[in-house]
């Protein structure tokens, strides 16, 4: 008997196995996207108003607004009862903007809400120690171990881009809306994605209100 036939038989059995293995991997990915995709999303459902906020963690724009709006738009969507998605769309001339929002979104799925919301202030705070590196990645395990995120199931959420179609699907419905850069803010009935109400950059709070109030009052 030829000495390859005995590794090709049990090569016959583990095949399936692989296979099996591969699709449990699957979905768990599927979950990890679910539960991220979950946790940046607020408000009632019943809301009148929907607004999609679209960002580059490695835009300086981005991390104006974060750093000295955020509070102030969180209070106002609150009090008007807005539906909020929190959506990215990386840029790719600004650079690691892609991993930084998979570092996002694997927190959020391992972690939860507050995780999810820690790892945001992380990444705006820090953007510029790790946004000119090579490999940013030892900055994204740091910021995760400090929230408590288990840092094996982190980096391999990383290591194997378990979050791509969710940020792909992000990007798609950016482009959808015709956004041409970061942050910008899509304002919809709840039950619609035109992008007919879209404005760019660090506005003041009575744009968001205006345009809020603007989006409620029309007619379908």
């Amino acid at each position: 008997m030829p000495r390859f036939c005995k590794p090709l038989a049990a090569l016959i059995f583990i095949l399936p196995s692989i296979a099996a293995a591969q699709q449990a991997g699957a979905a768990s990915d599927i979950e990890l996207i679910e539960r991220a995709d979950a946790v940046r999303i607020f408000g009632a459902e019943d809301a009148e108003v929907r607004l999609d906020e679209f960002i580059d963690f490695a835009c300086p724009d981005c991390r104006n607004f974060h750093l000295t709006r955020a509070d102030s738009l969180d209070a106002l969507l609150a009090e008007q009862n807005v539906f909020y998605v929190f959506r990215v769309y990386p840029i790719p001339r600004l650079l690691r903007g892609y991993q930084a929002a998979e570092a996002a979104f694997c927190a959020a799925a391992l972690g939860g809400r507050d995780v999810f919301l820690g790892m945001v202030d992380k990444l705006f705070a820090a953007q510029s120690a790790w946004r000119p590196v090579l490999d940013p990645t030892p900055y994204f395990e740091a910021y995760a171990e400090d929230l408590g995120v288990p840092l094996r199931d982190f980096s391999a959420c990383l290591a194997r881009d378990a979050m791509a179609p969710l940020i792909i699907s992000d990007v798609r419905a950016g482009n959808e809306a015709g956004i041409t850069g970061t942050p910008s803010f899509v304002f919809n009935k709840l039950d619609e994605f035109n992008g007919d109400e879209t404005f760019y950059g660090t506005q003041p709070m009575d744009t968001f209100l205006v345009t809020i109030e603007r989006v409620r009052n029309r007619q379908p």
